[in-house]
């Protein structure tokens, strides 16, 4: 009994600490942190900068939507990355 309660403990755990990951992916980058990301896949089209890495699409495109809704950038991609878990990355035209 001991051992369920602890493994199903274990669980929620795991998943609430996935979910906020996810959730606490930055939507704008610091200056000069694209310079230091390691492994990511360059987006095409002159979207060359570099805002963050998500573990999910919908939250990259979530956070490329909310950049333009506030006027931070007018276009965005969420290109596929090659490093887990960060397996999208998030590029903009400023």
């Amino acid at each position: 009994m001991r051992v369920r309660t602890a493994l199903s403990a274990f669980a929620a755990i795991a998943v609430v600490g996935l979910g906020s990951l996810s959730a606490a992916a930055p939507a704008v980058a610091a200056p000069g942190a694209a310079s230091q990301q390691v492994a990511a896949v360059q987006a095409a089209d002159s979207l060359d900068v570099h805002r963050g890495k998500y573990m999910t699409l919908g939250g990259c495109q979530t956070a490329g939507q909310q950049g333009i809704d506030r006027g931070h950038w007018d276009r965005y991609q969420c290109a596929e990355g090659n490093m887990w878990p960060w397996t999208w990355n998030l590029w903009t035209n400023r």
